[in-house]
């Protein structure tokens, strides 16, 4: 038996219920199964609101292994199952006498009725899922941050160019990016943030190819760099009813200028000042993750690892989905006859992803619950109300007793390990 050691499954979706709780069945190593296979991965989902689209995606799938993949896909109802067999394993390319080291992501979204929302009560507890779509996209400026430092040396400044490509062909015409190169000197492509126009675009993907790994690596620095031009920007353009952002594409070493992680995160955190968003791409197996990881939560944003042995554009399909189009700035959620609720104030909604809000009944008498939502759209401010009525307990039937209770649990827990 080969093992299926460093295989890694990750699932995301955009549903009104997180997959870890409806109906999903995930089993890992186990005995031979029907299918000859000794380690499989079976991921089981069920939506009573149907299921939109699904799509498996990762280093398993972009390779030959992809055809061992199997998924089904009814109205209501979603099976992925991963089961190679041994020969399979012994002969897979990239495949050792340790077994399989890749990560498969499932993506799916389900059927949305036309509110901007869904908000639930039972068992003492609420939750309020927020994901509207009927609003108008709002521009990007983008600040591009990129390692080219000799430790990007090989494969990971091949998978930055591939990844810089993939972004830069995805860009809108309304956004406005910028591109900053870095080892231990800072080097702005253009003094400025320009219009994603197609000569523009076209300069910016003939410069990324040109990118060759050398010197140290100052991050302090060079995202520092990024936050001024963004804030100059900001001064000359006044772009009022677009996000700004920053993306960092690394592998997290620092070793010039200012070298203290806690340092760094300081200063990034002080000059951003909650104006912008920091996404942070981690390159390589070696990429210092929990840096990143920290920096980017820290800043409103999230961080990816972009794994050596697969596509690099294959990886970022979902990374890129989640902060190509944003609808929403500044979103400010408020319940009444409520305690102990989650977070309710979030720096920006983007399409396709969702807001899950949670919380506990404490006016006993409460017959029905209002949820009230304010942020900003591309032209004016926009509110939106939403009122549910007490159910009792049918909503928990078709998944797990007290499902809403562990959700506010789940959530809770979540948010304080963020703020750690």
């Amino acid at each position: 038996m080969v093992p299926l050691v460093g295989l890694s499954l990750l699932l995301v979706a955009a549903s009104s219920m997180p997959v870890e709780e409806k109906g999903q069945k995930f089993t890992g190593p186990s005995e031979p199964s029907s299918t000859g296979a000794y380690e499989q991965i079976d991921v089981q989902i069920h939506e009573k609101q149907g299921i939109r689209f699904l799509d498996t995606r990762g280093g398993l799938v972009s390779t030959e292994l992809s055809r061992i993949v199997n998924t089904t896909l009814s109205d209501k109802e979603a099976r992925v199952l991963f089961a190679p067999t041994r020969k399979e394993q012994q002969q897979c390319p990239g495949c050792t006498k340790h077994g399989i080291n890749g990560d498969l992501l499932i993506v799916y979204d389900v059927n949305r009725p036309s509110s901007w929302g869904d908000l639930q009560i039972s068992h003492g507890y609420f939750v309020h899922y927020f994901a509207p779509t009927d609003l108008v996209r709002m521009p990007k400026n983008v600040v591009f941050i990129i390692d080219q430092s000799g430790s990007m040396h090989g494969r990971k400044i091949e998978q930055t160019r591939q990844a810089l490509l993939k972004i830069l062909g995805d860009i809108a015409e309304e956004d406005h990016f910028a591109l900053i190169t870095f080892d231990d000197r800072v080097q702005p492509w253009k003094k400025q943030l320009v219009k994603a126009t197609a000569n523009n675009l076209e300069a910016a993907q003939s410069f990324v190819r040109k990118i060759r790994d050398r010197g140290a690596t100052d991050i302090n620095a060079a995202v520092l760099e990024g936050v001024r031009m963004l804030n100059v920007f900001a001064e000359t353009k006044k772009p009022n009813g677009s996000v700004s952002i920053l993306i960092l594409l690394t592998d997290g070493d620092p070793t010039s200028g200012v070298t203290n992680l806690d340092t760094i995160q300081a200063n990034v955190r002080e000059a951003i000042g909650r104006r912008y968003t920091l996404y942070c791409l981690g390159f390589g197996f070696d990429v210092n993750y929990e840096f990143l990881e920290k920096m980017a939560l820290q800043n409103g944003g999230v961080a990816r690892r972009i794994y050596p042995d697969s596509d690099a554009d294959v990886q970022l399909q979902g990374f890129y989905e989640e902060v190509a189009t944003p609808l929403l700035l500044d979103i400010q959620m408020s319940y009444t006859g409520v305690s102990n609720v989650t977070q309710t104030s979030f720096g920006h909604y983007y399409n396709g992803s969702e807001i899950i809000v949670a919380g506990r009944i404490s006016d006993n008498d409460l017959e029905t619950l209002t949820a009230a939502v304010k942020a900003h759209s591309k032209s004016n401010q926009v509110e939106y109300e939403e009122v549910s009525a007490r159910t009792g307990d049918a909503i928990d039937s078709y998944i797990f007793n007290k499902y809403i209770q562990r959700l506010w649990a789940y959530l809770t827990v979540q948010q304080l390990l963020e703020k750690e």
